[in-house]
């Protein structure tokens, strides 16, 4: 197969203006809106380099001052806008410097040397190699980031370019540079086709990685959503139902406790207080039970004013001491909501697993339900054990 300057860039151009296309109706086409997710800066990076690309195509028919000076300015304009849309997806900021000093400088350096593709070639990769160490060293440095597995795709593509850029370097070093042209017929030299398969390469493998980037996100966001409490910001039924199943089933034979917590006349507060003081009251004693919690503990909202403590590794005088010390902190602690301190207490009931026995949890909750009901038929504010007396 015959390959010469013009097909490979024609290929380029083409590569990335399907690349643009598809980020563009990806970052416009949610609604009809765009997100804060980075997706339409990408997309507006790709539409430069294809831009620069085909300036450069027509390098010895546009003046120097398009193909040569314009076209490596909008390559740093695009490196700038990938930088800037990875600190926006990351909720980042960055020095406005990392976005303009490499576009003014491949400017200058460019203008000088327009004649001297040895100098832009070394200049250049140094200016677009520190771009790709900004980029690199934003992906490294935010966890959430490298949370998912699709942000490799986007590194890859920065190591690989990298490399290319060096290799480039090297090449003008040693003075080659007689390279094929679009308006030469010189052949082309092996370090320009890897050029070429690189950016190429990179167009696609940093695309698709930002995209997966922006969906992995999503999908933690959606699950977050799916199994957090809105009100409380605690696990909700299903999340707490879902660990409690997964903690049972991995106890070991160790013993395992459910406290089932329910605020004492909470609907006394509410018709006295007003519903939103209702919720503040429960946005506090979340606060509270989870501060009070040990770290292997699990605290969830079974419901309602109802919450529930998983407690893995945990026998009947560990769960009283827990469950004591749960309804302590609540009763000492005034709730000054909406100008007055309100005294509010909770009930707890336990339900116990012992040491190599295997239950089910409906029973442990069942139990601990149980056990509830006893502690607000003994009056309130106390914790019972299922099969116990008053705690």
């Amino acid at each position: 197969m015959n390959l010469d300057a013009r097909t490979l860039l024609f290929s380029l151009i083409l590569t990335y203006a399907l690349s643009v296309l598809s980020l563009f109706i990806a970052a416009y086409g949610r609604n009809g809106n765009s997100k804060h997710d980075g997706m339409d800066k990408w997309a507006a990076a790709m539409l430069l380099e294809m831009l620069a690309w085909t300036l450069i195509a027509g390098c010895g028919v546009l003046p120097d001052v398009l193909s040569i000076i314009a076209a490596n300015g909008f390559k740093a304009a695009s490196h700038a806008l990938i930088l800037a849309a990875l600190y926006e997806f990351q909720r980042r900021k960055a020095p406005h410097w990392q976005y303009w000093l490499p576009i003014a400088l491949t400017l200058l350096l460019t203008a000088i040397l327009v004649d001297d593709i040895q100098g832009r070639f070394i200049w250049g990769g140094l200016i677009y190699g520190f771009q790709m160490v900004l980029l690199a060293r934003a992906l490294l440095s935010d966890q959430e980031t490298r949370a998912g597995r699709a942000w490799r795709l986007l590194f890859m593509g920065v190591v690989m370019i990298m490399l290319v850029l060096g290799l480039r370097a090297v090449v003008a070093l040693f003075g080659l540079s007689e390279l094929a042209q679009p308006q030469n017929a010189a052949p082309i030299h092996p370090v320009q086709i890897i050029t070429y398969i690189a950016v190429m390469a990179t167009a696609l493998l940093g695309s698709i990685g930002f995209v997966f980037m922006v969906k992995e996100r999503t999908d933690r966001e959606i699950m977050h959503l799916a199994m957090i409490d809105s009100l409380t910001q605690i696990p909700n039924r299903r999340a707490l139902m879902e660990g409690a199943e997964h903690t049972l089933a991995r106890r070991n034979g160790l013993p395992f406790a459910i406290l089932m917590i329910d605020v004492d006349y909470f609907k006394s507060i509410n018709d006295t207080y007003g519903h939103q003081t209702g919720d503040e009251v429960l946005r506090k004693i979340a606060k509270l039970l989870e501060g009070r919690l040990r770290g292997h503990d699990f605290l969830g909202r079974y419901g309602g004013e109802e919450f529930c403590v998983i407690a893995p590794e945990t026998d009947r005088n560990g769960a009283l001491v827990l469950a004591e010390s749960l309804r302590g902190i609540v009763d000492t602690t005034p709730f000054h909501i909406a100008s007055s301190e309100l005294a509010v207490s909770v009930s707890i009931g336990i339900s116990l697993c012992s040491s190599n026995v295997a239950r089910e949890l409906k029973e442990l909750l069942a139990e601990s339900d149980a056990a509830l009901y006893a502690a607000k038929q003994a009056g309130r504010n106390r914790a019972i054990c299922f099969g116990m007396e008053n705690a």
